[in-house]
């Protein structure tokens, strides 16, 4: 048996290398500097001197993308010359072993394909917190960015903010003051309030790489479209709120181990612990709602109060809205008593409701009565509608209400419930399905493209062999063609596995691209190489 040929394996090593770093180095300048992976974060919200230290974490990231091409294009080139020099040729009339010539390719393919995983599900992610952290860095100044912006600064999914001005204080660096503002409160992009404030003051802190602010608003006008009225406030409360920063928030940007958590704890998400804190809010009510009714039935009579006012009401009937929305009395008088001050009031028709808020401690109760009369004792008005409140809930019921754990949550509704009750149930039951969907997919993504570098490598080494593909192009189109066909698969097949009901066929779908090159490695190794 003949040594194994060293000297022409080192050959092919230092052409491979050659080629594969000029590769990876011009694919990487290319795909960096020009554009593709800058186009993942929002550059309207940079400044010059952060666009700089931007480029030294994305020429990195983008090295993730271009280095499985680098190797596909270096092994279709090299082989493929090889071949058109007759060097194969040589090699088996003198008696080598042609499958020994690929030990080089696969060493290729285990690097690329190892740092591509490497590259995926961690530097990757890291990157891009990185990033995050330079962006929010300065969180006066990423504000201002996005005040300035034609659309605002937006809060979350509830608030859109214009402001006049934006003003610092060096002795409170985590707060700032916007002054002459106009907002928008929105309800699953409905607008919900629209108006101005004479100030809003924020204070921001940095969570998980994550810009969070909360605060208050003050000097409140605005219109109310759910009550149908204008409203004056002196002062509002902002729950916590995140701010957009340059990246997204998605699961394709975690890392492996964060993916694994979220794997066993998809309730931990955001988008799953808003519908989680949703679902809370709303059986939260179904509590108030139910004391309500149960005070009521006691003696035809209820009391609500807090620090700041007592309502003692008493109603001919009471009966919880058919669509859950409140408890819903008939024929009602109502007597008030705020300090020193009391009146007292009748009405045709009165609703205990909570109003919208985050949470439940945040919204209060609030009665709107219909066909109103108030009197003070020395005057009477006659009104179509009078709005009172919020008063605060009860601390038992807000804290009955928080013990809940989530698969108490979740439950069906304990006897008679609401629509509000079972639409929030429902989503936060997709939410956190569509999570661990996100996450397997994601998981399934990476390891999926990672292991088809292995087989696209030696795949394109074979075909460079078969059709001598020496000149650039050829090689190129060899490369790419098999890589564009196996991330069209797991693209495709990502996007199935985000719905429910091709989940099980999306999975399928990202790995077939890896099993079809799998496939043809076996098949030109075996037959088509021989000849």
């Amino acid at each position: 048996m003949r040594s194994f040929p060293w000297t022409l394996q080192r050959y092919i090593f230092r052409e491979l290398g050659k080629t594969f770093a000029l590769t990876a180095i011009a694919l990487t300048g290319m795909f960096g500097l020009g554009g593709g992976v800058l186009n993942m974060v929002r550059l309207g919200d940079v400044t010059p001197s952060q666009l700089f230290r931007m480029m030294a974490l994305l020429l990195p990231l983008a090295a993730g993308f271009t280095l499985p091409i680098a190797a596909l294009f270096s092994a279709a080139a090299t082989y493929g010359r090889l071949s058109a020099d007759n060097e194969f040729v040589a090699c088996r009339s003198s008696g080598i072993n042609m499958f020994t010539l690929f030990v080089p390719t696969l060493v290729l393919s285990l690097l690329a394909g190892g740092l591509s995983y490497g590259l995926t599900n961690y530097m990757i992610p890291g990157m891009f917190r990185n990033l995050d952290e330079m962006l929010i860095a300065d969180a006066g100044a990423l504000i201002r960015q996005q005040l300035d912006r034609p659309r605002g600064m937006r809060l979350g999914d509830k608030y859109r903010i214009h402001a006049d001005d934006c003003v610092t204080d060096p002795q409170y660096p985590d707060q700032v003051a916007l002054l002459r503002v106009a907002f928008v409160e929105l309800d699953k992009a409905k607008w919900v309030r629209f108006g101005t404030a004479r100030e809003v003051r924020l204070r921001f802190e940095r969570q998980s790489n994550r810009l969070r602010v909360e605060g208050w608003m003050a000097g409140l006008s605005y219109y109310d479209r759910k009550v149908g009225q204008f409203v004056e406030e002196a002062r509002q409360s902002i729950a916590p709120q995140e701010i957009e920063t340059g990246v997204a928030r998605k699961t394709k940007f975690l890392n492996l181990n964060e993916l694994l958590h979220y794997y066993a704890h998809p309730d931990d998400w955001h988008e799953a612990r808003r519908d989680l804190g949703l679902l809370r809010k709303t059986v939260g009510k179904r509590l108030v709602f139910d004391d309500i009714l149960a005070d009521w039935k006691d003696d035809q009579s209820v009391t609500i109060q807090d620090e700041s006012v007592r309502y003692s009401l008493q109603a001919d009937s009471a009966g919880l809205l058919p669509r859950g929305g409140g408890v819903e009395f008939g024929n009602v008088q109502l007597e008030e008593v705020r300090g020193d001050r009391r009146r007292t009031i009748t009405a045709a028709r009165a609703v205990a409701e909570v109003p919208r808020g985050d949470t439940l401690a945040l919204s209060g109760l609030r009665l709107e009565l219909r066909d109103v009369t108030l009197s003070d004792g020395t005057t009477d008005i006659d009104r179509a509608k009078e709005v009172l409140g919020p008063i605060g809930i009860t601390p038992e019921i807000i804290q009955r209400n928080e013990a809940f754990s989530v698969d108490e949550l979740l439950e069906p509704p304990d006897g008679p419930g609401f629509e509000e009750w079972e639409n929030a149930r429902d989503h936060a039951l997709e939410a956190i399905a569509r999570t661990t969907r996100d996450v397997v997919g994601t998981v399934s993504e990476r390891a999926a493209f990672s292991l088809s570098v292995f087989v696209l490598v030696i795949l394109a080494a074979v075909l460079g062999i078969v059709f001598r593909g020496s000149h650039i192009m050829t090689s190129f189109g060899i490369s790419f063609v098999p890589l564009l066909f196996v991330l069209l698969m797991i693209a495709t097949g990502k996007q199935m596995a985000r719905n429910d009901a091709t989940y099980g066929l999306g999975l399928v779908t990202i790995w077939s691209g890896l099993a079809v090159v799998a496939c043809l490695d076996y098949w030109t190794l075996t037959r088509v190489l021989r000849r």
